[in-house]
């Protein structure tokens, strides 16, 4: 990272942003970037970051992860655009986070963790039930992370 005094290190604040944002993009692989914003769940096991992500079971996004799993994300929060009286004194103040890693179906019980997840993300506390028919009915998708920053600027 270029501007080492904005770096954020550390899991504890790496989690922390993960925690505050709403969407992740995520740039999967292949002969051309596709970039959509996808809703996420996440977990943190032994330093090791891994996003969960749903979405159809067919489709450009499957395509992609079979026939190149490589990804990257970003979150980003607290975005607030500032300015002044000229052009150069505009900016923006967030936190981020951004990755790579390989993308994979969830299958078996991991499918069901990475639902909850997600829900565990959108609704901290609340332990919602799982009906099996939508739980089959979706495809869940984990990105284990390998390469992790994160960044502050106000």
């Amino acid at each position: 990272m270029r501007r080492k005094d904005r770096e954020v290190t550390g899991e504890a604040a790496l989690t922390d942003i993960l925690a505050r944002g709403g969407v992740a993009s995520i740039a999967f692989g292949g002969d051309t970037p596709y970039v959509i914003p996808m809703n996420y769940g996440f977990e943190v096991k032994g330093g090791r970051f891994t996003l969960y992500l749903h979405g159809a079971k067919e489709g450009e996004k499957i395509r992609r992860i079979r026939a190149d799993a490589r990804a990257a994300f970003t979150v980003y929060t607290g975005n607030h655009i500032y300015g002044g009286d000229a052009a150069c004194m505009y900016s923006t103040s967030f936190d981020s986070v951004c990755g790579s890693g390989l993308l994979r179906i969830a299958e078996g019980g991991e499918k069901l963790h990475g639902l909850q997840r997600i829900m565990a993300h959108y609704a901290p506390g609340k332990e919602l039930p799982f009906a099996p028919e939508m739980v089959d009915a979706v495809c869940v998708m984990a990105l284990d992370v390998q390469a992790i920053t994160g960044k502050h600027h106000d």
